[in-house]
């Protein structure tokens, strides 16, 4: 039986010995392709970013020797042909370099055309995932947060700090604990940028609805529902329904109650308009200490309902946007006189117009004359 069972065991280690080998085998060469395979992944991967980083150096020569030969060739056409004049080379070469600078916005374009080419439902769906994200803007006082609804919102909420640097120095003058009107709010700018101080008592007005829906919606982005008080109305010299010229896909866009040639919109809404005297007597509300009025077309109006609000003590400073050495400017300086305000601060604005950026004075700030 022992010499029986020897056998049976040499038999198997006879039989086993070669598979055994070949099961090693067989996993080292597995082993050994993984191993192949992964250097000829890597190097397939190095060889394709490489490949990428040459192609964008080539990219990037060649917009420089671009931009390079069309300025010389500008130059010497402009050298060939006396009467070609210095703006209109000017013109020509900023109209080039535009182009290949809307051509890095190439993957911009192509997220366009997919949403163009998807479903409404998948259209309305990323719509509203992107208005989930709002557009912070980082302030002295901490960050401000925006809906970013439209081109024109965007550009606003961007601009903030940019764009009327001397009217938020105005407004970080401001007492700890006054009442700040802010008339013709639009999108809510100024009232954020208040509202982020923490230590005044904030009214704001806008009469079109879609600017009013996007200062709500800031407004509750950044928790000032209840600190801000934001009102669909106008001011006027008189109580009455007027009608603006208004277009509610325009959001963020300055609507005016008069025609204006420039500006011509398809829709009127009407709004109720009060004057600042009546406001106040009618609906019992604290008299405000600073007031900004931007309102195209209406700011004379806008005082003329205002004259008993203008001579109480209350009222520190207000700020109106108006063109001093114009008609209409030096009118409104006589008019703030008579009530017992002076000019104490001219506030620059930048102005965009045709691509160039411009510093304009665009507000006056009237104080009180002791």
């Amino acid at each position: 039986d022992d010499e029986a069972l020897r056998e049976a065991a040499l038999v198997q280690e006879i039989l086993m010995r070669p598979l055994i080998h070949l099961y090693f085998r067989s996993l080292k060469r597995m082993r050994l392709g993984v191993r192949r395979n992964v250097r000829w992944i890597v190097a397939i991967e190095t060889r394709i970013a490489k490949r990428a980083l040459k192609r964008f150096k080539r990219f990037v020569k060649f917009e420089r020797h671009c931009s390079r030969a069309i300025t010389r060739i500008v130059n010497r056409a402009a050298k060939r042909f006396r009467f070609v004049p210095r703006p209109v080379r000017r013109f020509w070469r900023r109209r080039i370099h535009s182009v290949m600078e809307n051509a890095r916005n190439v993957p911009a374009v192509v997220s366009r055309i997919a949403l163009r080419c998807a479903t409404k439902r998948s259209r309305a769906a990323t719509v509203d995932m992107l208005l989930d994200e709002p557009v912070v803007v980082d302030s002295p006082h901490g960050p401000i947060r925006f809906l970013g609804h439209g081109r024109l919102s965007f550009g606003r909420a961007s601009a903030l700090m940019t764009k009327e640097p001397d009217s938020l120095k105005w407004i970080d003058r401001m007492e700890p604990g006054s009442i700040f009107w802010d008339i013709g709010a639009n999108v809510g700018t100024l009232t954020l940028y208040a509202a982020r101080r923490e230590t005044l008592r904030i009214w704001s007005f806008e009469p079109a609805a879609a600017n009013y829906y996007n200062l709500v919606a800031n407004c509750e982005l950044n928790g000032y529902s209840k600190n801000v008080q934001c009102l669909q109305l106008g001011f006027s010299d008189r109580t009455e329904i007027a009608f603006l010229n208004v277009s509610q896909l325009l959001l963020g866009r300055s609507f005016s109650f008069k025609q204006q040639p420039n500006k011509q919109y398809s829709g009127k809404q009407a709004v109720q308009v009060w004057s600042i005297d009546e406001f106040i007597a009618h609906y019992d509300v604290p008299c405000p200490n600073y007031i900004k009025i931007d309102v195209p077309g209406l700011s004379h109006e806008i005082l003329d309902g205002a004259i008993e609000t203008l001579f109480r003590q209350d009222v520190q400073e207000i700020q109106i946007e108006a063109h001093e050495n114009s008609e209409k400017g030096q009118r409104l300086v006589r008019k703030m006189n008579e009530r017992g305000f002076d000019i104490v601060h001219r506030n620059l604005r930048q102005r965009k117009r045709s691509g160039k950026v411009s510093i304009v004075s665009h507000d006056l700030v009237f104080g009180r004359v002791a």
